[in-house]
């Protein structure tokens, strides 16, 4: 459990993602059909094996917290969305609908926490 998080804060996030997961086998691959964020933005091979975006493929890439695309350098968690508002992707397949984010935790910025973790940091 991440030491910055209360241990209640922590709880609602692993609720949503289980129940985000739960309802994953429900839904086709929002992607059917359509390009897929990473190539429409041509994200390099590297960022699409880091990135959360192809691997759940169940949800538009402005649902999931710590995309590459909402990082920054200043240490940002992923959650702000308002990179999505101007995006070319969310513009094509948002449908002007309001931006939620519906999958915490697996995001970038939360690979990083872990790695930094591990390394004693």
């Amino acid at each position: 459990m991440d030491p910055e998080v209360s241990p209640i804060s922590q709880h609602i996030i692993e609720k949503l993602n289980q129940a985000t997961q739960l309802n994953a086998e429900e839904h086709a691959s929002f992607w059917t059909g359509k390009s897929p964020c990473w190539e429409m933005c041509h994200c390099p091979a590297m960022i699409r094996e880091e990135c959360p975006s192809p691997k759940y493929l169940f949800l538009p890439c402005w649902q999931i917290e710590g995309t590459y695309c909402k990082l920054d350098d200043y240490g940002e968690s992923g959650i702000d969305t308002s990179i999505c508002e101007v995006c070319r992707v969310y513009k094509k397949y948002g449908n002007n609908e309001p931006i939620t984010l519906k999958l915490f935790g697996r995001g970038l910025d939360t690979s990083l926490k872990s790695l930094e973790k591990a390394a004693g940091r």
